[in-house]
């Protein structure tokens, strides 16, 4: 009887470990992040600056009538921040551990590729439209640099 009564036991305390040691395996994860580049932070501010800049310009130096705003004359503009957009992508594509940045950089470029046609389609484009998708950009770069400061932070937390 007493040899039941620790085999009982015996076999709770395993059934409880085992349980403890599923729930600390599950519980417990261990989340590896890319590294804070500091390069891609400052091409990410520059290519930033540089879609603010193309959009307070149009709107503020240019008018949809008489094709003020007609799409050739920004066709050059268009292209240099589609390279400065495709090397971020680049840049965040070859950082291993980078799905999420790489996706922001992603989507950005999309709709500055979908934004252009629009832009090349129509010929012009309406002042709520220039501040629509200035304001789109400005939330898209935010949260590239917010993802690379997020890096900074985990390899480097404050004390």
């Amino acid at each position: 009887m007493k040899n039941l009564i620790t085999q009982t036991r015996n076999s709770k305390l395993l059934l409880i470990t085992l349980l403890l040691a599923t729930f600390a395996m599950y519980g417990c994860r261990v989340t590896f992040v890319p590294e804070y580049d500091a390069a891609l932070s400052a091409d990410i501010e520059e290519t930033s600056r540089k879609v603010d800049w193309f959009y307070l310009m149009m709107l503020e130096t240019t008018s949809p009538e008489n094709d003020g705003r007609a799409y050739n004359l920004f066709a050059s503009q268009y292209v240099d921040i589609e390279v400065m957009l495709n090397s971020l992508l680049n840049q965040n594509k070859i950082k291993p551990l980078n799905q999420n940045s790489t996706r922001i950089a992603e989507i950005t470029l999309e709709l500055w590729q979908k934004y252009k046609e629009e832009h090349r389609s129509d010929n012009t484009l309406s002042n709520g439209l220039i501040k629509l998708n200035r304001k789109t950009f400005s939330d898209l770069f935010y949260a590239m640099q917010v993802a690379e400061k997020g890096k900074e932070l985990a390899t480097n937390p404050p004390e």
